[in-house]
């Protein structure tokens, strides 16, 4: 009797899925016997619209920098496709960001449709892997600044913030990894040695791929300086989000939150949990306190950013509606219809 691998990959993947519902689940009841929803609520009773749209506007800003960071890496890498085309997909990738239940949902979405039309598949995993760390790098750089200023500042932060220099540090080393001829030649070397071949093949794909990149230093030191400017933007997205719900903010506290939020942000890449439901509300509800805020408050202002971030990648939604309903429309062209 043969065993049939689609079928045990469905169920594993819908285990991994079941279990990422307990984990969120529990954390949500975590939080709430900790914090009543009418502590959390209370919070956003008498929101100011003005600066709760502008946090959309600058969280779209911040948006349309990422879609433009991801351009330039695919073009350095030799993918043409069009503009429009590149946003349109980035967008829907947003999209599916904060509606598949995984935390890599609209990654795989931008490398499978652009890869598909592109004949590029791998290029565009390698571009969309080097944007992705770079993102990261830039937002590990913005907190570890932010928390020399706080030192040098005497402004008070946890210990645990501390974990952003080590984050900063391998971040910049599995780039380097990445990038480094010599690095993936130890590499592969290594992982022959512990007789993992197929492995090895695949490490020396990607490396052979990033490797367009390899000299171009000048330009990943623009690329990565424009990053931090787009995580610069989303950083501040929480902080007028936080001036939305009423929270009067000093300066201390806002230096306190630009370290603490995007250690937030790190540990959400962890894949425990359904788009980071429950893990984001009770790391915030401890986390966020050191800036002054009160626990209802830190869960309050996080839950609002994240519907900020929610709202706008609805567009990607009907990005993808509207692609679908044109190529219905266009039969036989083989092509999707840019909206």
């Amino acid at each position: 009797m043969t065993r049939d691998p689609g079928r045990g990959g469905s169920l594993r993947g819908g285990l991994v899925l079941l279990a990422k519902l307990v984990v969120s689940a529990g954390l949500i009841a975590f939080v709430l016997s900790r914090i009543s929803l009418t502590e959390i609520t209370a919070t956003m009773e008498s929101p100011r619209w003005g600066y709760l749209l502008l946090a959309l506007a600058v969280y779209g800003l911040s948006a349309v920098g990422g879609a433009v960071q991801w351009s330039w890496i695919l073009r350095a890498a030799g993918i043409t496709a069009p503009g429009r085309e590149i946003r349109r997909i980035y967008f829907i990738g947003l999209f599916f960001n904060n509606f598949l239940p995984a935390n890599v949902g609209g990654d795989a979405w931008k490398i499978i449709d652009l890869g598909r039309q592109q004949q590029r598949r791998l290029g565009v995993f390698c571009a969309t892997l080097l944007d992705r760390l770079i993102g990261l790098g830039a937002l590990a750089l913005l907190a570890v600044v932010m928390l020399l200023a706080a030192s040098l500042a005497g402004i008070p932060l946890p210990a645990i913030s501390l974990v952003m220099l080590p984050v900063l540090a391998l971040l910049g080393g599995v780039i380097a990894l990445l990038l480094s001829r010599r690095l993936g030649v130890l590499l592969d070397a290594v992982l022959r040695r512990l007789r993992l071949p197929g492995l090895a093949d695949q490490v020396a794909r990607i490396t052979g791929e990033l490797a367009l990149y390899r000299r171009r230093v000048r330009w990943l030191q623009g690329v990565f300086l424009f990053s931090v400017l787009v995580q610069g933007l989303r950083m501040a997205t929480h902080l007028v989000v936080a001036w939305g719900l009423g929270f009067v903010l000093d300066v201390s506290q806002m230096v306190q939150l630009l370290v603490l939020i995007p250690l937030l942000a790190v540990s959400l890449t962890l894949p425990v949990t359904i788009n980071g439901i429950g893990l984001r509300e009770s790391i915030s509800a401890n986390l966020l306190v050191w800036a002054g805020l009160a626990a209802p408050q830190a869960v309050a202002m996080e839950v609002a950013a994240y519907l900020v971030q929610v709202v706008f990648s609805l567009q990607g939604g009907i990005l993808l509606w509207v692609g679908r309903w044109s190529r219905k429309e266009s039969p036989g062209t083989g092509t999707s219809v840019v909206p």
